[in-house]
């Protein structure tokens, strides 16, 4: 029989829900608050982070802070991954031991899209617990939880379904008092205080997964090897198939890839005293169970003996040689536990009246101190620990049909060591199997991994959304635009902005900016890489180039700018500058007083349609004005004699509220106008009047002045 190892979805830490994206732009779906990692022998390790994301972003960036001052060392920003594709992210965050909040954040390009953070990360040691009764723990003998927030267990409960299956989501707690350290343990037991003692001196928290079962010989765990079947030393009656070893297995193969480990801590021997148990047939069982651990796994995990054999007042020096024989095995990575015949004697439940085996009370406070002991600095720099592996690479695209989504998961896992794991079992969350797996409706979709000894990897989670295919934009800029032609136009779309835009200048970006005339047409491309129908097209006009105007000197105190030959006929306005200083107007001529270098561009009004743009040409070649200093205030009146009838009306002060009346030389009035403010050169048509001489009266509060003129 194959066992089926614990499945977890990576980041189900609160399961990223159906239709989230619309509240979150970045999500961390892996790890999980609690989630401890082991650590290295020089306090480092890398943590796997995953997570998804609700809208393009070009890169992912994570960084450790510590939850409490003394509790590690921040780290900088690290680029978790670039251009990540497929609404998912992944990637390696280095950092040492130590107690923390995960921050993430995103960006596009330069702007930050959004952030996300995990309270309580740890990196530091992870231990798993095996064996029999005093390793499983009881409730109602006192034991105590753990005082420190960094010591942490594993909640799934095993002990009813004795499931080789994959277990529901796996989530942390706090090892408190009324703790069950799953899978197996039934109470914090010694394992609270032991924590407490291990975050005090090494300042990193502590995370338990307990596989002991109560009542085991040492032949229950190896005839449990492979799925197959034991009896229960005391009822006679058989245990589940596959345990207690399959507890312990798949806990090798699951959690200490996801979160290393330390070592696996064994408390056992005393069923085996009760059994009178040879010390050969003992220290052969034991060396067969930590051998099939690393044969099952193909890792080589430490592990740690308690010297244990106190049974009902019995002490068994068989049994403890051969605990010491496997300890002092060369190259073993096996270490001395506590000796713990010696701790509470007589036992806890003895002085009750139940037994004479298990510690309570104060026992399991010594019991916790022996192994505190045992685990001294040459445990710590000596026991080689297993180190997270990698998650495997999702991969996730649209299909070649463009109506349904593929995933597609790495073929093998490289660690830090180079040892390749091999994925040849691939489980999909909807029980699909093989490498690839083809989306066809919404959900949250994730990948289950084992190579050919059973290790487990867990691929990132991704949640697909409906629509799997993103509906048509509408450009913004709908009908026929304009630009001018030294200038560019932007057009945009409506589509939201989970998706991108491609253009149908292949441009990817949310808006596109042209200045070539032409039809353009966008398509919407969401997360997964499907492509909508392109969009109704839009158009965009381009108006011609303005050439500079041409100024000249028009009067005694005024410029006027003239368009170039051949320019088309529109309606223009013009800025005028002196040196780079603006000077006040935008009509075409201009009232100067003062000697200076001047200049001015046109601004041509094109319309098309609704839709109205101006132009602006280069400013001109200068004009050089000097300014008359003897010119007096009087009126001036040109050309005179005027060929056409127009004259020019100018003076040097401006005058408000003025009435200029023309009359002949007889008096009769023939032209009459009133000015408001008469600050510039002023054009009267006279054009309609006879051959003859004219008189020009200006009257102003203050003013009054009379020019005779010439129409010819």
């Amino acid at each position: 029989m194959k066992f089926t190892v614990i499945t977890r979805m990576l980041g189900i830490a609160g399961l990223f829900l159906f239709g989230h994206w619309a509240t979150a732009q970045i999500k961390i779906t892996y790890p999980a608050s609690r989630a401890v990692f082991q650590r290295d022998q020089r306090d480092n390790s890398t943590i796997y982070i995953a997570g998804t994301y609700a809208q393009p972003i070009t890169k992912v960036e994570a960084r450790l802070v510590k939850m409490n001052e003394g509790q590690g060392i921040d780290t900088d920003w690290q680029t978790i991954q670039t251009n990540p594709r497929g609404g998912v992210f992944q990637g390696p965050l280095n950092g040492r031991g130590g107690w923390y909040r995960l921050e993430v954040r995103a960006w596009d390009g330069t702007t930050l899209v959004g952030q996300d953070n995990v309270l309580r990360i740890g990196i530091g040691e992870v231990f798993i617990i095996t064996g029999q009764s005093n390793a499983q723990g009881f409730q109602q003998q006192g034991a105590e939880g753990a005082k420190d927030d960094r010591v942490n267990c594993i909640t799934y409960d095993n002990t009813t379904a004795n499931s080789l299956e994959n277990p529901p989501a796996l989530s942390f707690r706090q090892l408190g008092a009324d703790a069950l350290v799953g899978p197996r343990g039934q109470s914090a037991w010694c394992w609270g205080l032991l924590g407490d003692m291990i975050v005090a001196k090494y300042r990193v928290p502590v995370l338990f997964i307990n596989t002991a079962w109560a009542g085991t010989a040492i032949h229950n765990w190896t005839e449990s090897f492979d799925g197959r079947t034991t009896k229960s030393v005391f009822t006679g009656q058989d245990l589940p198939a596959g345990m207690p070893y399959g507890n312990l297995l798949v806990s090798l193969r699951y959690f200490s890839s996801l979160q290393g480990l330390k070592a696996v801590l064994w408390q056992q021997g005393e069923t085996d005293n009760h059994l009178r148990i040879p010390q050969e047939q003992y220290r052969t069982s034991m060396q067969l169970l930590i051998n099939k651990t690393r044969a099952d796994t193909r890792r080589y995990s430490s592990w740690m003996l308690a010297r244990s054999s106190y049974n009902l007042g019995r002490f068994d020096g068989g049994i403890i040689n051969a605990q010491n024989q496997v300890i002092g095995t060369f190259n073993n990575n096996v270490f001395a536990g506590p000796e713990t015949d010696r701790i509470q004697i007589p036992r806890y439940d003895q002085m009750n009246g139940d037994g004479g085996t298990h510690f309570g009370g104060d026992g399991l406070r010594q019991y916790a101190e022996a192994w505190f002991a045992s685990m001294d600095e040459r445990f710590f720099s000596g026991s080689i620990p297993l180190l997270p592996l990698p998650t495997p690479a999702l991969t996730v695209t649209c299909a070649s049909t463009n109506q349904s989504i593929n995933l597609s998961l790495e073929s093998e896992i490289r660690d830090k060591d180079n040892t390749v794991f091999q994925l040849s079992n691939v489980t999909w969350s909807n029980g699909q199997k093989g490498r690839t797996l083809n989306v066809t409706a919404p959900g949250t979709y994730y990948a289950i991994a084992k190579d050919e000894t059973g290790t487990t990897f867990i691929s990132p989670s991704v949640t697909i959304t409906a629509p799997l295919v993103p509906a048509t934009p509408t450009i913004t800029q709908a009908g026929t635009q304009q630009a001018c032609a030294d200038s560019t136009f932007t057009f945009s779309t409506d589509t939201p902005v989970a998706n991108n835009i491609i253009w149908s200048t292949n441009i990817t970006a949310r808006q596109l900016t042209v200045g070539t005339a032409g039809s353009y047409t966008a398509r919407a491309v969401n997360p997964y890489g499907c492509t909508s129908a392109a969009s109704a097209p839009a158009s965009l006009v381009i108006q011609p180039k303005q050439a500079p105007p041409v100024v000249e000197q028009r009067g005694p105190f005024s410029l006027q700018a003239f368009p170039p030959e051949g320019a088309v006929i529109a309606r223009r306005q013009y800025d005028w500058r002196t040196g780079n200083t603006a000077v006040g107007g935008n009509s075409e001529v201009i009232k100067v007083t003062q000697t200076g270098q001047y200049s001015a561009r046109s601004k041509t009004t094109f319309t098309l349609g609704n839709s109205s743009i101006v132009c602006n040409s280069l400013y001109s070649n200068p004009v050089t004005y000097v300014v008359n200093e003897n010119a007096s205030d009087e009126i001036i009146a040109f050309p005179n004699p005027s060929p056409d009838g127009i004259v020019r009306l100018e003076m040097k002060e401006n005058l408000k509220n003025a009435s200029i009346t023309v009359s002949t030389l007889s008096g009769q009035v023939v032209y009459k106008t009133q000015v408001a403010v008469f600050d510039n050169q002023l054009a009267i048509n006279l054009s309609a009047l006879s051959m003859g001489n004219y008189l020009i009266q200006i009257k102003a509060d203050g003013y009054e002045a009379t020019r005779r003129v010439w129409i010819k």
